[in-house]
């Protein structure tokens, strides 16, 4: 009894850091505080503003896929992948600790461009996946599935439709007729707005006739 209530007492503890381990950049607090302890090491103590500016960087870094890839296909991505996202963060962010502080401004600029390419990376990666997830003969991919927007995991291995970038038929024909409408009333604008030009040059021209025949 005593071994089985350490256990359930454990289990959650195990099944969050496993959680941690294998979730998406926004989803793994773990991997957050590593940034954060990253950063702290990086930044001078008596910068001014010093704990404001490593959040707003660590939420930059941390929405970067609900900002720049919003699509359905761009949702879903294995736990090697994320790994090897995070892996890329962690190195980066540990070359530029290593280089002799310059300032504010120079320090920034240097987390513009690690997001720059981790925004590179990010889709070099999804596309990959997608390449094998969502190809005819998917093979089972190695390991869990993440889903990126809602931090959960996903049992499927092999993916179609919205998730592979296939577009839903009555969503594409949604958008035609919109596109249809939008065209339809351009025209009658743009025919509207040519016959009263017209009709008002030809009234114009009508009174200068008769002031001039007068």
């Amino acid at each position: 009894m005593v071994m089985m209530a350490q256990f359930l007492l454990a289990f959650p503890l195990l099944l969050w850091s496993l959680q941690g381990v294998a979730s998406c950049l926004h989803c793994d607090r773990r991997f957050l505080d590593s940034v954060a302890t990253l950063l702290k090491e990086t930044l001078p103590a008596d910068l001014s503003g010093r704990d404001t500016l490593m959040e707003r960087h660590i939420e930059e870094l941390a929405d970067l896929h609900g900002t720049y890839l919003q699509n359905n296909y761009e949702r879903v991505l294995d736990v090697r992948g994320v790994a090897s996202i995070k892996s890329d963060i962690i190195n980066q962010l540990r070359e530029i600790k290593k280089q002799p502080w310059k300032g504010v401004f120079i320090w920034q600029l240097s987390m513009y461009h690690l997001r720059v390419s981790l925004r590179k990376h990010m889709k070099q990666t999804l596309e990959r996946f997608a390449d094998l997830a969502c190809s005819e003969d998917c093979t089972v991919t190695e390991g869990p599935i993440l889903d990126c927007w809602t931090c959960l995991r996903i049992a499927a291995q092999c993916f179609d439709g919205e998730l592979c970038g296939v577009e839903d038929e009555r969503m594409a024909e949604h958008k035609e007729i919109i596109l249809y409408v939008f065209l339809v009333c351009e025209s009658v604008l743009i025919s509207s707005a040519v016959l009263i030009y017209l009709v008002c040059f030809k009234h114009k021209k009508k009174m200068l006739k008769k002031a001039l025949a007068r």
